[in-house]
């Protein structure tokens, strides 16, 4: 068993909580009650600038004994790339 029982997928535009020892291809739910299935495939580096859903993060931080945020979350930014600052 992983030292931690959940870790992030971004999944349906959001980064989700799931059980740590699913696999590709595993049916499961995150923490949010969202279903999904594990892809095969690694998200890439745009999916992991998705934000982080709310209800899984609340629910992480309950069962990780880890305060709440503290203040009204607006997503996680990630740097845009130069392609994307030219098309702007």
């Amino acid at each position: 068993m992983a030292l931690r029982p959940f870790r992030w997928l971004p999944h349906d535009g959001g980064r989700h909580a799931v059980d740590v020892d699913l696999v590709a291809h595993d049916r499961a739910t995150t923490l949010c009650g969202e279903e999904l299935v594990i892809p095969a495939a690694p998200a890439t580096k745009r999916e992991w600038c998705w934000p982080t859903c709310a209800e899984c993060d609340a629910a992480w931080r309950a069962v990780e004994g880890i305060s709440p945020f503290p203040r009204q979350r607006s997503g996680f930014r990630c740097a845009r790339s130069t392609t994307l600052q030219h098309q702007v």
